[in-house]
Order: structure tokens, then sequence, then C-alpha cells
């Protein structure tokens, strides 16, 4: 039991590290545009796609740290991706949905006056 006490420490600090290079790494600006873009598809592979960390940041370190750090890291990386796309995909929903109904509104305010002369001369 003194020997996981003593590993908490290290566990925590590898998760916390890696939650914070998550944070730094994961490109949300793409994700963002990938859910408006491509909807749902975006959404679905901000979810399936798991980031890495570089290899580089793991070197010299123990095969637990390196464990957490990189579940760690997935999973807030992960995170971050499926929100950032999510948001996406509601700006791009409602921005298409947007666009639609000024499409609507404008090619009823031109029709109507087409119609109109049609009628008043018949």
């Amino acid at each position: 039991p003194l020997g996981l006490l003593a590993q908490l420490p290290v566990a925590t600090d590898a998760c916390m590290q890696a939650q914070m290079d998550a944070q730094a790494d994961v490109n949300q600006n793409m994700w963002f545009l990938g859910g408006c873009i491509f909807w749902l598809a975006g959404v679905g592979a901000a979810y399936v796609i798991e980031p890495l960390p570089p290899a580089s940041r793991l070197l010299g370190q123990p095969p637990d740290y390196v464990a957490i750090y990189t579940d760690c890291y997935k999973q807030k990386g992960k995170s971050i991706q499926t929100s950032s796309a999510i948001m996406g995909f509601v700006v791009g929903g409602l921005t298409g949905i947007g666009l639609w109904i000024i499409a609507l509104m404008i090619l009823i305010t031109f029709s109507a006056p087409i119609h109109s002369n049609f009628l008043k001369k018949n």
C-alpha cells in the first residue's frame, strides 16, 4: 500500500502535465472549422481521432509515467477536439439556416412584384 501512495503524486503530476500539454497542442480552430464545414462528420472525426503526445516529451520517463501521461493526454485532447467540433457544428448549422432564410426572403421579395404585375395585366 505504501508503494501505491508514493506513486500517487507522480500519477497526478503526469496527468496534470498531460492535460496542460494537450490544451496547448490541440488546434481548436481546426476542429471548430471541421465542425462548421463537415458538420456531423467533423464531430465524428474529432471523437474518433486520438491525439498522441510527441514522443520527445516521454523520453527517459518510467513506463508508468508514460502510460498515465499518454492516457490523460488522449482523453483531454479528444475532449478539446470534440467540444470545438461541436461548437463549429452548431455555428455552421445556424449560419446555414440563416443563409437559407435570407435567400428565401430575397426570393419572395423579388418574385412578388413579378406576380402582381402579371396579375394586373390580365
